[in-house]
């Protein structure tokens, strides 16, 4: 007998293929959410070494944030920023830098350039997130790839999404919709269980290292899939709140180690104002070509919940659907989502404030309700942002649903999704996208500026400005924050989601409460002059910015202050 042949090289390819075929409409879906961001403007936000597009409102929080910190010393919290808002500080995770990602590039800063940002990154890295569990949510009801492709790019369309631009840590939606993806999964078996309680946990540490809000509301779906596996006896009651329990020490240590806690007043007044109206869904507020834009009061933008012209079109059609093949929606496994349906309509009654509006007029006020909970409210403040998790059920709901109905057709669910994503994708008005808009960044590139560094240690400017809470020019500011950057100096003006208090109350004031310190450089504005140059300082201008030091520095800094010197009368 002639000896057995050798294996084909050929022969894995049938196990691997169906494993690469599987993945591929997830990587497909991922795809096309990030396609959807280059389409908004993405592509000037993608490269990390442009920084001019961040130097504006929230953006230049969250950049400004960041750069201060690969300057800063390691220390408890991680998270902490001594050097900026000098000398109260405050944290990245005070400056919505995404403190995550701010830890882990610490480390190689010395390795990347100078200009150098995340923020542009991470926002399309959670458009395609979006796509990719978009995908994974639709394929808990269908295995074909066009139904999970099509589906997760709708996803990645979300109008609550793309309205998020100005906020980049706010722009993580993703891990909404992985908790939903996580909550319809099945469970036969406790294995199962602990993997989607071990996935859940990782989805709220992402969290908890991204933006508060998120905790907020990643947690309560965390908790239903909890409850929902112990009411299916697949998870003891005890074994869940066990960890339930062991997740919301791991939030609050994650907390703690960002520097969420350090030092600052974490309430705000706005409660009742950043609010979600009842009209949410439909009132698209100047985003839609096709639907005309609702009343809505001012500060209702941050309670933005409008599902698309599309996403209403899907409403509709899986309603019609639903009465179309009643008996069969009957048989569904409803008991599974309640839970979560039960904690997104919570939070959107948490969304609509103490004072409950139609179209911006005020139809009930729950003053008594809320009044206990001051404390809370006034931290979660921009209370509209709650109205997401019940906006992501109703728009993914409706998606998963619809494919499930028509199962035995899938050529009319993959008519509908691609009819639906049509029209979302038309609809949206990208015109409107701030990545669209220019920014003009002013660097000062004087060469005296280098002449600071080393003989200095703090760039301030007096009096301070704090966005929000005092006089604030935000080119002025931007453009000294970034020179006291590049120059490794501290600076004391800025803007974060909580300042120091202390630095606040420094807006009015005459002079330094320290007096003119001899390792500063003071940028003063003209109508502050007097006191300072008659306290002895040495005063001049530098790029039509005055400036002034202590009168007995005779450095070369001091000598390009006399080149323009200003005088008292």
């Amino acid at each position: 007998m002639s000896e057995p042949s050798a294996p084909s090289p050929a022969s894995p390819t049938p196990t691997v293929a169906p494993a690469l075929r599987s993945h591929l409409p997830r990587w497909l879906a991922a795809l096309g959410g990030l396609g959807w961001f280059l389409w908004l403007g993405g592509a000037v936000a993608l490269r990390p070494t442009r920084l001019d597009w961040l130097m504006r409102e929230d953006w230049a929080m969250n950049a400004v944030g960041w750069l201060f910190f690969r300057n800063a010393p390691w220390t408890f919290p991680l998270g902490s920023l001594p050097n900026h808002f000098y000398p109260y500080g405050t944290s990245v995770a005070l400056t919505d830098s995404i403190p995550w990602a701010a830890v882990l590039l610490k480390p190689l800063s010395g390795l990347l350039p100078v200009d150098f940002q995340y923020i542009g990154p991470w926002m399309g890295l959670s458009f395609a997130l979006m796509g990719y569990f978009g995908a994974r949510l639709v394929e808990t009801v269908s295995p074909r790839a066009i139904h999970q492709v099509l589906g997760g790019v709708l996803v990645a369309l979300a109008p609550v999404l793309g309205a998020r631009f100005g906020h980049p840590a706010l722009c993580t939606h993703w891990l909404l919709v992985a908790l939903l993806w996580l909550n319809l999964r099945a469970a036969p078996d406790a294995r199962t269980a602990w993997r989607l309680l071990a996935l859940s946990a990782f989805f709220n540490a992402v969290s908890a290292g991204t933006h508060p809000y998120w905790v907020a509301m990643l947690f309560p779906l965390t908790l239903a899939l909890g409850v929902r596996l112990a009411l299916s006896r697949v998870l003891s009651p005890m074994r869940v709140a066990v960890t339930m329990g062991a997740i919301v020490v791991m939030n609050a240590l994650l907390f703690s180690s960002f520097g969420y806690f350090i030092g600052t007043e974490l309430g705000a007044e706005g409660f009742g104002d950043f609010s979600s109206d009842l009209a949410t869904f439909i009132n698209p507020m100047g985003w839609s070509k096709l639907l005309p834009t609702l009343p809505a009061m001012p500060r209702q933008g941050e309670g933005y919940g409008f599902l698309g012209a599309g996403g209403l079109l899907l409403v509709a059609l899986t309603l019609a659907s639903a009465a179309l093949h009643f008996r069969e929606a009957r048989t569904l496994p409803w008991r599974r989502v309640v839970p979560a349906l039960a904690v997104g309509l919570g939070l959107a009654v948490y969304a609509l404030s103490w004072r409950v509006t139609w179209l911006g007029q005020p139809v009930v006020e729950l003053v008594k309700l809320y009044a206990p909970l001051s404390g809370q409210t006034s931290a979660f403040r921009a209370s509209g942002r709650f109205i997401w998790p019940l906006h992501y059920l109703l728009f993914c709901g409706a998606l998963v649903l619809l494919v499930r109905l028509w199962r035995e057709r899938p050529a009319v669910s993959a008519t509908v999704l691609g009819l639906v994503l049509a029209l979302q994708a038309y609809d949206w008005r990208a015109d409107r996208s701030p990545l669209r808009v220019q920014t003009r960044f002013h660097r000062l590139r004087a060469p005296e500026w280098e002449t600071l560094r080393g003989t200095y240690q703090h760039l301030s400017l007096f009096p301070p400005q704090v966005q929000w809470a005092c006089r604030y020019e935000e080119p002025l500011v931007n453009a000294l924050a970034y020179t006291a950057y590049r120059l490794k100096l501290t600076f004391n003006s800025g803007y974060a989601a909580r300042p120091p208090t202390a630095l606040i109350e420094e807006c009015r004031a005459a002079l330094p409460k320290e007096g003119i310190a001899a390792d500063t450089a003071y940028v003063v504005l003209p109508e502050h002059l007097s006191p300072f140059l008659q306290a002895g300082a040495r005063c001049g201008v530098l790029e039509g910015i005055p400036l002034c030091i202590a009168g007995s520095h005779q450095d070369a800094f001091a000598q390009a202050l006399d080149r323009s010197p200003l005088r008292g009368p």
